[in-house]
């Protein structure tokens, strides 16, 4: 009888260590099952209509002549992930490479490239570390102003082609999305709570934001492979850039206006 006690007891007990083991496995993946519903309910939203599709000069002119942004809005931007080839030897050379995917993608766009050849985009961003390597002396997490001079140096844009929005608000944000330009911008990530993220998360992050609904942000998150189309609630993404500073970044491009 005892030893039947004994043997029910420690069942008993491998159950609840078993429980317990599993029970964070069983919550991340439910949590990320909800983000993806939420990340599929948000495209739904978005129609035919809410994707912009105007020139940059357009764009540029719909900026200063209606402030009135519409509720929704979408841009095409080519994904890919800041460790293009998404293996362990991709992650190992690119895993503070946020900022360059991020603008790298901002910039393809810019210039009209749809879709990304991957090997390109690997070699792109290899080579933008390279030029900070020579130009900073270092490759580290880098912000707006420091962002901006490789955008200048890197790719040649003019300075006045690189806007900086200060302490961005959500609303600055809509307001560059609905006319026709993506965002870079920082954010704190784990606040993202991505759980595609290596966990517990990136700190200091770079995402580009593509598109809004009423209540969410739709971003091209280049820190994970499933980031196409990532979209976060408005309150936590402003918060996570409010704790990196909010400082964020559009391309301004005059070359269209030039033409004219």
């Amino acid at each position: 009888m005892n030893k039947q006690k004994l043997l029910i007891g420690f069942l008993l007990l491998v159950a609840v260590s078993s429980g317990f083991l599993l029970y964070p496995r069983v919550e991340q993946y439910f949590y990320r099952q909800q983000m993806e519903k939420e990340n599929i309910e948000t495209l739904h939203k978005i129609t035919s209509k809410d994707v912009v599709t105007k020139t940059v000069s357009e764009s540029i002119q719909a900026s200063v002549l209606k402030p009135v942004i519409p509720e929704k809005a979408y841009l095409e931007v080519p994904f890919f992930c800041q460790a293009p080839m998404t293996n362990d030897a991709s992650w190992d050379i690119h895993h503070a490479s946020c900022e360059e995917a991020a603008v790298l993608q901002a910039v393809y766009y810019d210039t009209g490239v749809k879709q990304a050849d991957l090997a390109i985009v690997d070699k792109t961003l290899q080579d933008m570390i390279a030029w900070q390597e020579k130009h900073f002396g270092v490759h580290k997490d880098i912000h707006a102003d420091t962002i901006k001079m490789l955008m200048v140096g890197f790719f040649g844009y003019e300075p006045d082609e690189i806007m900086i929005m200060r302490n961005a608000s959500i609303y600055d944000i809509k307001q560059q999305i609905a006319s026709g330009f993506p965002v870079i911008a920082p954010t704190y990530g784990r606040m993202l709570k991505n759980p595609f993220y290596k966990q517990p998360g990136p700190e200091y992050h770079m995402v580009t934001v593509i598109g809004y609904t009423e209540d969410r942000i739709i971003t091209n998150d280049v820190g994970t492979k499933r980031g196409k189309d990532f979209s976060y609630p408005l309150e936590i993404f402003k918060a996570s850039m409010d704790r990196e500073g909010a400082d964020a970044l559009v391309i301004r491009p005059k070359r269209t206006l030039q033409k004219q």
